[in-house]
């Protein structure tokens, strides 16, 4: 009887290597009590040059003392044809789904494999493939797992017998890397200031791996989705592929009962000294690479020996630590994706130099643009805003700088030298509508709250957690974040300036939130990213473009945005999504736009600061601060950057 195979997971193929035991002879020992061997599990991995098929056999062995004399070696024979190979495996298939019955996928989404047929008997299990023998050959191999204790004391053995088929092009075979993004599922992470660790470790990680394959690397995920591999499996899989590295990508977090003076902001990364292959100086590549990208301090390097993750690998293995979600600094700044693509470039390049070697440096060439302190701004993301007589109100920190210091709300009359602090709150997201200010209070859960420009009437509007403010006639638009298991987070809603109910627009995860006319325009984290629009109503939602974007600026009709789908260039949509036109191949990551030209931090040239006219002429160099990408904010004749004001007038 003929049935598909189940669902497997895909992925590559990798040897562990252990020391011989002795023979159970030359110890005068018998063979410690155990089940039979049994067929547990099929697993199927494909990447870009290989496939691999790894067949899992379990045994349970009773009494600890017997463990050093226990080895699993499966019992097999191979018989292989021109273009096609059998391996029968003599161990008692263990797969309801299998249990006296044949499975084939005919064919397989592969050049290299043609056919593949799971036949199961009593005590036997074949595997039997039809490959393309002009492109590839198989190998046949054994990867054995770290033997794991159970609660009754017993111990499983699993040993994979792993069949792998790899492209025989001429030439040095790409590296392997399995990447792992942490946590997934109900395994949250860390879940301050309103995020969610396992989300954030996701994005990060398919940027990741996006880079890593366009640059010639063989890449798998341990998970692409909102699920959550075990520990042991995620370590299996690089393994059975033989992987060049692991990287699992997380960011940080402190035990509640840290003392506060313990959070600073900062990378590091996490290896096992104890290792077989220590990842210790890949993870002070990365580690390194983190905080110069990001512009963040860098924690010392963590030893971790009792992570499963790091002693469970044969190749060298790192958990990457992206950010410190708890400082409210490095939470608003890898909550824009912005950041997070930028961290995946780091994690590149530091991965990228560790297997290459020392690096040649040569000193980058740039044309320096000194700031000019201005006297007038008009707000547009957040970061500052401007009352009619020209009074600047924006963020800027204050207090323990190397710390992370705390985002305040300053005012700054003309003709004043002195800005004055208005309130002591940490706050994000400022716009200004009439005669208040309104913004996200972190020191109050995110809570949105409203002030008068002389720093009196603070008032609470409401309890959601907000991010991204904006106004949109009427109303304050916001995006509502949670790190509840069961509440959509990143939905956007509206409420009445005068504060009121909250009422949602739409259920997507929505980032990069801009409101022009009546139409609020996003990237919907749902949807990859894609650029769609929606009315302060709720209605009219539509999607704009099928092209995945990282920033978007909205003016003039115009939405100009960084195009992931085509390597991050500059590119221009009109409001309705009816043409589209790319602007430059320079990679952009932040955007703003106004009066006529188009701001953007260029990825390509240090991160410094450009700007071309709305068109895509003349282009600018306006900074290079040396700060790596920041928020952009137009002013009337100048900008808000890196937290000073410069000045755009005679360039």
């Amino acid at each position: 009887m003929s049935m598909p195979i189940p669902a497997f997971t895909w992925a590559l193929a990798a040897i562990l290597l252990l020391f011989p035991l002795p023979a159970l002879a030359d110890t005068g020992l018998q063979t410690p009590p155990h089940l039979p061997p049994a067929v547990v599990e099929l697993k199927l991995f494909q990447l870009e040059h290989k496939d691999v098929i790894a067949i899992a056999v379990e045994t349970q062995v009773t009494g600890a003392g017997h463990l050093l004399l226990h080895k699993l070696e499966p019992q097999y024979h191979i018989n292989k044809r021109a273009n096609m190979v059998e391996v029968t495996l003599e161990a008692r298939p263990s797969l309801p789904e299998l249990a006296g019955r044949t499975a084939a996928i005919t064919p397989l989404p592969s050049h290299r494999i043609k056919t593949l047929t799971v036949t199961a008997g009593e005590n036997q299990l074949t595997i039997a493939a039809r490959f393309n023998n002009s492109t590839t050959q198989p190998r046949l191999t054994t990867v054995k797992r770290k033997p794991v204790k159970q609660a009754d004391n017993t111990v499983i053995f699993r040993t994979y017998l792993v069949l792998t088929f790899a492209d025989t092009a001429a030439g040095q075979p790409p590296k392997t890397l399995v990447i792992d993004p942490g946590h997934g599922g109900s395994a949250l992470g860390a879940t301050t200031n309103f995020l969610l660790e396992k989300d954030l470790n996701l994005d990060i990680a398919l940027l990741s791996r996006d880079i890593f394959r366009r640059h010639g690397y063989d890449v798998y995920m341990t998970r692409t989705d909102d699920s959550n591999p075990r520990l042991i499996d995620r370590a299996d899989a690089a393994n059975i592929l033989q992987a060049d590295a692991l990287i699992s990508i997380h960011n940080n977090s402190l035990p509640e009962s840290a003392p506060t003076a313990e959070l600073k902001r900062g990378a590091t990364a996490l290896y096992n000294s104890a290792a077989a292959r220590p990842g210790k100086e890949l993870a002070a590549l990365i580690a390194g690479q983190l905080a110069d990208t990001l512009r963040i301090p860098q924690y010392p390097l963590q030893d971790r020996p009792d992570l499963v993750l790091l002693n469970s690998t044969s190749i060298p293995a790192v958990i990457a630590e992206v950010s410190m979600l708890p400082h409210p600094q490095d939470a608003k700044m890898i909550s824009q994706r912005v950041y997070r693509l930028a961290a995946a470039q780091a994690i590149f390049t530091a991965t990228d130099s560790y297997f290459a070697g020392p690096p040649q440096v040569t000193a980058p060439v740039t044309t320096l643009a000194a700031p000019v302190p201005i006297a007038a701004n008009t707000a547009n993301s957040g970061l500052a805003a401007a009352a009619a007589d020209g009074t600047l109100y924006y963020l800027a920190l204050a207090g323990d700088i190397p710390a992370g210091g705390r985002e305040k709300i300053f005012r700054q009359k003309p003709g004043e030298t002195t800005p004055i602090s208005l309130t002591d709150d940490e706050a994000w997201n400022l716009v200004i509508s009439g005669k208040y200010l309104y913004y996200s209070n972190w020191s109050d859960d995110h809570r949105l709250y409203r002030i008068k420009p002389d720093g009196t009437d603070k008032t609470k509007l409401g309890n959601h957690p907000v991010s991204q403010l904006a106004i949109a006639g009427n109303w304050l638009v916001y995006v509502k974040w949670t790190n509840s298991r069961s509440a959509q987070d990143n939905n956007i809603y509206r409420m009445p300036l005068a504060g009121g109910f909250p009422q949602k627009i739409g259920s997507d995860q929505a980032e990069s939130v801009q409101v022009l006319d009546n139409w609020i325009y996003y990237l919907n984290g749902t949807d990859g990213y894609k650029i769609y629009r929606i009315k302060p109503n709720g209605t009219g939602r539509s999607k704009l473009t099928e092209d995945q974007a990282v920033c978007l600026a909205v003016a003039d009709n115009t939405i100009y945005y960084s195009n992931y789908s085509d390597g991050q260039k500059l590119y221009a949509l009109s409001t309705d999504g009816r043409h589209r036109v790319k602007l430059s191949n320079d990679p952009a990551g932040f955007i703003a736009a106004g009066n006529g030209y188009v701001y953007y931090t260029n990825a390509s040239a240090n991160h410094a600061l450009y700007r071309m006219t709305a068109a895509g002429h003349n282009k600018q160099l306006v900074c290079d601060l040396g700060v790596g990408p920041l928020p952009i904010d137009i002013v009337n004749n100048a900008i808000y950057y890196n937290r000073q004001f410069i000045s755009t007038e005679n360039r």
